[in-house]
This record gives structure tokens, sequence and C-alpha cells, in this order.
């Protein structure tokens, strides 16, 4: 083929695909059902996506949404029934011709190449080339791109290396892929677990944007305020059966590019609908002393990055007896380093921290703090698991060491208490919903200093993120009983919500310091606020 012929071959710039292209459904999944051996991950599930509608998916961890999805993007085989897309059966059934027929889907968890640039990901495995020997055409990638950002609202820094942008910046890098590739329905697994309200919010304007240029859209979420403030059409499952669907046309008005009214009603019946009975009580931070004594004590931790810029700066904490005390932050500004550095994974921080009265020197190992400081990381799968090691082994991680350790004893007890589910310590932690999954790790880290009782901290970063709400009670139950027995908590969450249930008072972090420390009924746009700097600590 000559140049000429290999430039005119080459895919013409990406736009958003015109809805009207198809009548009819994007895509119709008729019966279809998955199993693994014995188990059913999904059972004869029915569901119609519509071109210019935002659809939700919610039930609880392991009820097979994830699963559903999977199957509608071709990267599942469906054990039966089929899959309809633009009226014509998806087949074979793959991802590559998932993609080829305008199907696109969003992982839950990035699937991004950190040393690469972000317009280098952008064009992985759909590379633009020219001339007679196929040089990659980045310019030509990045010029459509932005073009497409900007159409969209998912503008990101392209020349950026895509370790150093931002959480937000990488979910839109990873939809706006998506879109450059053609598609004309998107499929979104947890999209917004691991962005600030704000950064959800903005998400939900270009999807409600992409929706009314015509995209199909599918979001599997576990935030039921997101589904009753932005979803069109709603799908219930639960043991990997639809129980319910609600459609736009039993609805109120679609929401505008800030979404409805938050409905708390309509958010109890999903809950429901999705435990099957009445959704478990709230749980509220237990009653804190007034003479309760500190437990955790913080003083000038500052800490520098690479390039020499601060990543936290002069951070002064303190934690009581019995005390939960909340961290809030737009995602980036030090919250990952503080529990870092609390962990023992930045010998190189400065200041002074103290655990019930001890003297704790930064640099001492995370195994010398294992019997006084309880540590759950944010992302579960890079700090927390080792995903194809066994529940039981991931229940004892570290913990083998210890003299006269009963490990039996521990995964049996950790199990139970913190009820994982499968039971079977020999299922690899892979087989587990993510809900089960973050089980293990709190399970391991609040069991390993209930010992100490009083004399102990637990930090918390995100325990419920992306996690169901039945898990999320009984997670949130786990840190109210720490506190009870007298545990210092620090919770850091993206979640304001959950902050406000839980915490006795929350701190407020931006570029690196505490800026604020405010009661937890303070108003959502004070501490929104003070999340971007806009609020001094007192």
């Amino acid at each position: 083929m000559s140049g000429a012929g290999k430039e005119d071959d080459a895919r013409a710039a990406p736009t958003v695909a015109d809805g009207a292209a198809a009548p009819g459904p994007r895509i119709v999944l008729e019966k279809v059902a998955r199993h693994y051996g014995d188990c059913i991950a999904v059972a004869e599930a029915s569901v119609t996506l519509e071109p210019g509608a935002v659809h939700a998916i919610v039930g609880e961890n392991g009820a097979g949404k994830s699963t559903l999805m999977k199957i509608a993007a071709g990267v599942v085989v469906p054990s039966s029934g089929r899959v309809l897309v633009d009226g014509k059966p998806l087949s074979p059934v793959t991802a590559a011709e998932a993609i080829r027929r305008g199907i696109g889907m969003v992982h839950q968890h990035f699937m991004l190449v950190g040393a690469f640039r972000a317009v280098e990901n952008l064009v992985l495995g759909s590379e633009p080339v020219q001339g007679p020997f196929g040089r990659l055409d980045l310019a030509r990638a990045a010029a459509d791109a932005e073009a497409l950002g900007r159409r969209t609202g998912l503008a990101v820094r392209l020349d950026a290396l895509t370790s150093e942008l931002t959480v937000g910046e990488r979910q839109r890098l990873e939809i706006l892929r998506v879109l450059y590739r053609g598609a004309r329905a998107l499929l979104l697994d947890e999209p917004t677990a691991v962005l600030s309200p704000q950064e959800a919010d903005e998400l939900y304007a270009n999807l409600r944007r992409l929706a009314d240029e015509g995209v199909t859209v599918a979001v599997v979420t576990h935030r039921l305020d997101e589904v009753t403030r932005y979803a069109d059409d709603v799908t219930v499952m639960r043991g990997g059966r639809v129980v319910r669907a609600v459609d736009a046309a039993t609805r109120a008005a679609p929401p505008g590019a800030g979404g409805r009214a938050r409905d708390a009603a309509a958010e109890e019946a999903l809950t429901r609908a999705i435990m099957g009975g009445e959704p478990p009580p709230p749980v509220e931070p237990p009653p804190l002393a007034d003479d309760a004594a500190p437990v955790l004590r913080i003083a000038g931790l500052s800490l520098d990055g690479d390039a020499g810029q601060a990543r936290l700066s002069a951070v002064d904490l303190e934690v009581r007896s019995g005390e939960i005390v909340g961290v809030a932050g737009v995602e980036g500004n030090g919250q990952r380093e503080l529990v870092r550095a609390l962990a023992g994974l930045e010998p190189a921080a400065r200041g002074s921290l103290r655990v019930a009265g001890r003297e704790v020197p930064w640099s001492a190992p995370p195994a010398a703090r294992r019997a006084f400081l309880g540590v759950v990381h944010e992302d579960r799968h890079a700090d927390g698991l080792v995903l194809e090691a066994s529940v039981g082994d991931n229940l004892v991680l570290g913990d083998l060491a210890v003299p006269a350790f009963d490990e039996a004893a521990a995964i049996a007890r950790r199990i139970r208490d913190f009820q994982v589910h499968p039971t079977s310590p020999a299922l690899r932690a892979a087989e587990l919903s993510g809900g089960n999954q973050q089980k293990l790790v709190i399970a391991r880290a609040l069991d390993r200093v209930r010992a100490a009782g009083a004399g102990a901290a637990l930090i918390c970063a995100q325990p419920t993120r992306g996690v169901d709400v039945g898990a999320a009670a009984a997670i949130h139950a786990a840190i109210g009983a720490a506190a009870s027995a007298g545990m210092a908590v620090l919770l850091v969450s993206a979640d304001l919500g959950e902050l406000r249930r839980l915490s006795h008072r929350i701190c407020v972090m931006a570029r690196g310091r505490i800026v604020a420390t405010l009661p937890p009924d303070a108003d959502e746009q004070r501490i929104g606020r003070a999340m971007l700097g806009g609020e001094e600590a007192a």
C-alpha cells in the first residue's frame, strides 16, 4: 500500500457519535447468565440501555453489576442469553468486537500506564500513523483529543505524565480514551469512587452532556444520592438477578446539568430493594468524655516531594481516646501522604509522632507499629491485598513473625467478627467482591490493635470506597466499636456524608495543611470552601 493510501486509510478525527444513527435501544441484554463453576454471578438478567439516557445499575457487592456490564462490553462471555447492539447480536463476544460496534467500558480501577504521557495512554491500542513507514502521529492524536475534550468537557493535560495527573484527570482520560475510539455507549464501573464531591458533580454534568448528544451512558454505583440526582433509568440487582427496574417514564423530569434535588425517600426505597429488607440503622459516633486523654499526637509533620515541593506542611493534629476525627479534602492535598507517614512509609517525614505517650520515629517500620497503630490504606489493591493469595493468607499478612501467633485462630476470628463472605479462607482474595475485600483489610488492621484498646490508634483511609450499603454499615459499625473501646480513630474520606455521620469533628486539608477544624454539622458549603483552601483553622 502506498503512503497516500495509508493516510487515506487512517481513522478520521473522533467525534461523539450521533445517537440518531441507530433507532431503538442501543444495547439489549436478553436473559444473560454467567456461571463460574457452582457460583452464579448473573442469573437470566434482562436490561435495556437506551441512547440519550443515564442508566444506573445498583446492588450489593457481589450482586452481579460489574459482571453484567462486562458482558455488555464483550469482556465476559455469557453462559447463556445474548447481547444485542443496535438490534443485532454481538458476535463474536469479545471486547474488540464490542469496541468496533461502539461500546466502551471504563473499569473501576484505572487501566493506565503511569509512565506514559496522557496522550500515549489515549491512543494505546488505536495508534494513529502517517507516512509509508507507519510513523506514530501523536500530534494529530493530541489535536483530535483536545477538540473532543473541549466538546465534551473532558479536558485533560495531554502532555503530562499520567502518574502526575489528579485522580479526576485520570478518570476523564479513561472516558476520553473510550470516546476517542468512537464509542456510542459508555459503560462506567464505580466512576466516582475515587472522586471528591465536586469532581463527581462535574463528571455527571459531562455525562449528561454526552447523553444529550445521543450517547448511551450506564453507571454502576453504590452512591444512591447520585442515582436519585442524576439517573434517568435505574436497575436494581440482587443475587445476580434484576429485582427492580425504574425507567424514565415513571421518574421526575430529567435532571439538568446540576442534577435534581436529593431525594431521601427514593434513596431509602432503593436501599430496601438492594438489601431485600430494611436498611441497617445508621452508626453514630460514641459519646466522647470531656476528660478523654490524647492517644494520637502529631506535631509539625512536614514532608517534601521528590522535586522538593511541600507535600505536607506543619501538620498539627491530636485525637483523643474514643474520638473519631474526620479528615476531608480534595484528593491530592496531602491526605495520602499523611496516612503513609503514620504507617511508617515516609521515613523522610519531619516533626513528631506520639501514640499513647510513646514517641514513634517516622523511620520506624510498619512492623514496629502494628501492636498499637492499625492502618487501612485508601487503595486496597495497591496497598492492602495480594489478590492472587488466599483469603486466609491476606488476613494474616505481616503477622506470622509475631511470637506465639495463632494463625488459624486469627483467620477464623477475623472472618467471623467482620462477616467476610464467602467464609472459605482458601478462596483467592481476587474472587471476593469489593466490599468483602475491604472487610479483609479492615479486619486485619482492627483485630491487630484490639488488645491495645485505649492505647491504640486506628487510621482508616477511604474505608468504604466502592462498597455497598450493607458492607459500609458493617465497616462503620467496626469503626464505631473501635472508638467505643477507647481507640483514637482518624478517618480520611472523600465522602462528606460519611465524615459528618461518624466524626466528632472534621479537619479539612488543603495544599498539605490543615486549614480548618469544623463540627460535623457544619454547612456543607462551608466545608467545601475550606476544601478549596478558603478558610484557615482557628
